[in-house]
């Protein structure tokens, strides 16, 4: 789960995904482990999307506490919330010339099949925002049950199911009072708070974490909470990325991408920089800050999902520099590193195993790496969506029953995009998810296992053996190389608008015509620019809006790099990267399959 840093200068939003996630999966996944005794699962998340859970969180509460309305509205942190304190639309904010067009198209954020349809009220409000109807004829009531659809949409199947409050709104349809306004955004705001303990941290920055795995949310309906307190919890472990959710071997190596695209042939246009200045500094500073932001008294990260599961030799020996353990990438880099196909059985250790299924040990060091299995994440994150929850969980659960009749030592890694799948999915894939998680726990030959529990099986059995890897090639887990982030026109502009930030910075540095507090400002935005979603959007096989809302983000962080140093911004950066088509890819463009087809 991450979302890189929205937010601009003065502390704005500029899309609303960390909180629509946070009130829709962030919660959701961990409670639908919980749920299920037996269950064992692992959650990544980054320090990034944690800032901004609780900056949203310290901020709706003092919006909420404000008495002047104007003040309250303006304390919010982005426009999909200021709605909800708003007496009239005549109130809204001055940057929003026609609020209730903005409302009609924003308000329409939602997945129409999943998430609009199983609410008449809601249809019936998105299909009149979305047609050709005079807005003279809309009233202010309008738009506000619209508003308040929108966010009930948006509100996880643990709120819609079995939160009072949240199930009160469902049921009354219609006709929003300010008042019902102001309790749905508190009540939001409890979950919220609530959510940021699931993953062991305070729900404002500062304050304290829980000391241990909370107890469920007294917000839920009260025979359910009994119920679910009478069961043992499921486990999950919570591991993290590096802070911004950087392509670590692009910071080592901004031409190591090219490695891949020259064994695989695949279209890849050269960078045309001479490299990505001081780039270890930067690795370091992503670990380094990531330490101190989880430490909270606690042990340093010991294990890592490498932002999109990308790898190098050089970002393994970083990795067990800071000593982490173990840390996982995708089975089409292991293949290619390799040199066989990962997941076709070979004679190896005596008997025939599947190498995919194995821990492997980076060189001779402590570090171990595992691999996922592309083939049952993607039926998960691209296919199940289509299917019955029992019958996708079942037919999982055969496949995974396969493995083992096979091999008994086999570890299989499944792991995929923690938020964006769902939407898709019949409510919020809570069914699938539970049903998969229940035979998981109650079966006799799958044992879920915590990555923690993966690092401690000795290397000599009980993991069925490691296997030693000297060499991996630069890639990640989207088709084992790296073209996401480099090697297309639209990404290596951004590569060298970043280059020159970052020079023009350090620069300045070395001159001393920079101030440590502007130093300090400097490098957010560098670090935040740094981060790996705005080169993911850039390029032809993504969505224009998508392209054009990331890369202006992306380029006011470099924007701010220039400001903080005292240097005029250049009037590149003024300049959009986007391409000029405007292609849907599969799921919006939000996830990839690990392999294309």
């Amino acid at each position: 789960m991450h979302q890189p840093d929205y937010r601009d200068n003065s502390g704005e939003f500029m899309l609303p995904w960390v909180y629509l996630h946070a009130i829709k999966d962030y919660i959701d996944m961990p409670l639908n482990i919980a749920a299920n005794p037996g269950m064992k699962a692992n959650i990544n998340i980054t320090p990034v999307l944690i800032d901004q859970w609780q900056d949203y969180n310290y901020r709706i509460e003092n919006a909420i506490e404000e008495k002047n309305e104007d003040k309250a509205v303006s304390i919010l942190p982005d426009r999909f919330l200021r709605p909800l304190l708003l007496k009239t639309l005549d109130r809204a904010a001055a940057d929003i010339s026609d609020i209730r067009l903005w409302m009609s198209d924003h308000y329409r954020w939602a997945n129409y099949e999943q998430m609009v349809s199983r609410f008449d009220d809601y249809k019936v409000l998105y299909d009149l925002a979305s047609s050709d109807i005079n807005r003279r004829y809309l009233n202010d009531a309008f738009y506000f049950d619209l508003c308040v659809w929108f966010h009930l949409s948006w509100c996880g199947e643990w709120m819609k199911k079995y939160d009072p409050v949240i199930n009160y709104f469902i049921r009354k349809g219609s006709n929003f009072t300010l008042d019902d306004r102001r309790l749905l955004l508190k009540r939001l705001l409890e979950w919220m708070k609530y959510g940021l303990s699931l993953y062991g941290f305070p729900a404002v920055k500062g304050g304290r974490p829980p000391a241990s795995f909370p107890e469920y949310p007294d917000m839920l309906e009260k025979s359910r909470l009994k119920e679910l307190n009478a069961k043992k919890k499921g486990e999950y472990e919570i591991t993290f990325s590096p802070h911004y959710h950087p392509i670590m071997p692009l910071l080592l190596d901004v031409h190591c991408g090219g490695v891949a695209a020259q064994m695989t042939g695949i279209a890849y246009e050269p960078v045309y920089i001479e490299n990505y200045r001081d780039g270890i500094e930067s690795a370091k500073r992503h670990l380094d800050s990531l330490n101190e932001y989880y430490s909270y008294g606690k042990d340093k990260i010991r294990a890592l999902w490498p932002s999109e599961g990308a790898l190098s030799s050089e970002a393994l020996d970083l990795f067990d520099e800071y000593g982490i353990n173990i840390c996982a990438s995708g089975e089409e880099l292991l293949s290619s590193s390799l040199g066989v196909n990962a997941r076709q059985p070979a004679f190896m250790q005596g008997k025939n195993i599947i190498p995919l299924y194995r821990i492997y040990k980076w060189k001779n060091t402590g570090l171990k790496i595992i691999f996922r299995d592309s083939g049952l994440s993607d039926l998960i994150g691209f296919t199940y969506a289509k299917w019955r929850g029992d019958d996708a969980a079942n037919n999982l659960t055969h496949k995974l029953n396969a493995v083992d009749d096979f091999d008994k030592d086999a570890i299989v890694s499944i792991i995929l995009d923690g938020e964006n799948a769902w939407e898709y999915y019949y409510e919020n894939g809570f069914y699938f998810l539970n049903d998969l998680y229940s035979l998981l726990s109650s079966s006799v030959k799958i044992n879920p296992v915590l990555l923690n529990e993966v690092f401690d099986m000795d290397c000599g059995g009980g993991g069925g053996g490691c296997i030693k890897l000297d060499y991996i090639m630069p890639g990640s887990w989207v088709n084992g190389n790296l073209r996401m982030w480099v090697g297309e026109e639209q990404k290596n502009k951004a590569w060298a608008l970043l280059n020159e930030a970052k020079n023009a910075l350090s620069d300045s540095i070395q001159k001393g015509t920079i101030n440590e507090k502007n130093i300090k400002a400097a490098v957010k935005n560098l670090m935040a620019a740094e981060g790996s979603d705005w080169f993911w959007w850039l390029g032809y096989d993504s969505p224009l809006f998508s392209q054009s809302s990331m890369e202006k983000i992306f380029r006011n962080f470099l924007k701010n790099i220039y400001l903080s140093a005292g240097i005029p911004v250049p009037e590149k950066l003024f300049e959009s990267l986007s391409s000029s088509k405007n292609i849907i890819a599969e799921m919006g463009g939000m996830m990839k399959r690990g392999h294309e087809e």
